[in-house]
């Protein structure tokens, strides 16, 4: 009886510590900063080799290059708009290609919701980028 007895409380008390490993740490919101969005988003959604780690649609978000590649150069992926936008205009948001892509893009004029593989990002990883270019898009 008392082998039953320690048995059950050895059972409470592994059951009670797994209880506490399982449950989940709050997630450290991403700044918006580019050192933040390229380990936290580019590399872990867009910069494959297969996708911009590639140079598809000519731009390539991997480490090292993905300011220079959206840093006010004009996208050559926006259809009829005219003139075309840029893929990164500091301070402006909505008027960046990157936004547009990773929010609405017109299929017919702008290609694809990006990115294409994993799904839609999440809101808030697209207000971390929004942010970032909308505090000047810095090389920080």
């Amino acid at each position: 009886m008392k082998l039953l007895v320690l048995y059950l409380l050895f059972g409470i008390v592994v059951l009670s510590c797994k209880d506490s490993e399982e449950t989940t740490t709050p997630q450290v919101p991403i700044l918006p900063k580019l050192s933040n969005i390229q380990t936290e988003i580019f590399d872990k959604s867009c910069g494959m080799s297969s996708c911009h780690g590639g140079n598809a649609g000519g731009l390539n978000l991997q480490n090292g290059n993905s300011y220079s590649q959206l840093l006010n150069v004009l996208s050559n992926n926006d259809g009829a708009h005219s003139p075309p936008f840029m893929r990164v205009l500091p301070g402006k948001p909505d008027s960046s290609f990157l936004i547009i892509k990773l929010t609405n893009p017109t299929p017919s004029q702008q290609g694809s919701l990006m990115p294409q593989v994993g799904g839609a990002l999440p809101q808030e990883k697209i207000n971390v980028i929004r942010q970032w270019i909308s505090n000047g898009a810095n090389n920080d």
